[in-house]
């Protein structure tokens, strides 16, 4: 079994895309994806600080088309139809989406653009963040929360929270036993029913969309369970903006695997896979370069 995985906010670092820019496929989508979103993706993969691409009106379509770019210049239409299936983690499903035929490469930069810009927005009202929580004892944490969501399920004893900013600094400040918890650089409580504006918002421009059946099996964030009509899919991607994100049960849906890839910015999912997916052969993007043995179907 193969699958093919996507990359979600946070997956992005300044320079990122120049081992890309040598290749003119490459450059190409990411041209054709600039004129899509407005945005000069070439600059922000290459030349832009961190701050500067970590604003979500950004961030997210810059994640989505190097997803989308990376996994077309390296794979061809065959080689794509040969996995088993895929799945993306939070905006990562866009990019899922694309690549899978539920809806087109333009259709999601425009969806991710606008999902973007909406959650931006409903950030910019609020006083909510982020925060990773790393530990074993799931129990510790819950009765901790408080008012606090977990947002992100990441697998191997890594969780997201998300809420106000002050009840993230109170635990930070005096953590759950055996957890340490990280603040991130995010805009906003993400995942949650703080994100419900942002989801009215979309909501509208989502239920248009005419969706195709996906011709490679998609895993959701919603469960880890396969979607295969892809309306329900476009629901799903809606959905998500409040709902949390269960990256743990996609990868307990790969047990068996025994090849895993993870298109650019790659590196964050990989490693969770290697911790969770035993016996799997795991891959990363980072150039155009890289050599990945597919093998057969099996």
């Amino acid at each position: 079994m193969k699958y093919l995985i996507f990359p979600g906010q946070g997956s992005q670092k300044p320079g990122f895309l120049e081992p890309w820019m040598e290749n003119r496929k490459f450059k190409e989508y990411l041209d054709s994806h600039s004129e899509v979103t407005g945005l000069d993706l070439m600059h922000l993969g290459t030349k832009a600080e961190a701050a500067e691409i970590a604003q979500t009106s950004v961030t997210q379509p810059l994640i989505v088309s190097a997803s989308i770019a990376s996994a077309r210049t390296v794979f061809s239409s065959e080689q794509i139809a040969s996995f088993d299936g895929m799945a993306g983690h939070s905006v990562g499903e866009f990019a899922a989406a694309a690549i899978s035929g539920v809806i087109s490469d333009e259709q999601a930069l425009r969806l991710v653009s606008s999902r973007a810009k909406a959650m931006q927005k409903a950030a910019q009202s609020l006083d909510t963040g982020m925060a990773a929580a790393i530990g074993s004892d799931i129990e510790e944490l819950t009765k901790r929360l408080g008012e606090l969501k977990i947002a992100n399920y990441n697998g191997a004893n890594q969780y997201v929270l998300a809420g106000s900013s002050a009840q993230l600094e109170e635990i930070k400040d005096n953590p759950p036993a055996g957890f340490r918890i990280i603040p991130l650089s995010v805009s906003g409580a993400f995942h949650t029913e703080y994100m419900q504006s942002a989801k009215l918002e979309i909501a509208q421009e989502f239920s248009a969309v005419e969706a195709q059946s996906p011709k490679v099996t998609l895993l959701s964030n919603r469960d880890g369970k396969q979607i295969s009509i892809g309306d329900e899919f476009v629901q799903s991607l809606l959905d998500q903006v409040s709902s949390p994100v269960r990256w743990d049960k996609c990868m307990s849906s790969m047990a068996g695997a025994s090849t895993v890839v993870e298109t650019a910015p790659s590196g964050v999912l990989s490693n969770l896979v290697k911790k969770t997916v035993e016996g799997a052969d795991v891959y990363s993007l980072k150039s155009p370069d890289d050599s990945i043995d597919l093998g057969t179907n099996d």
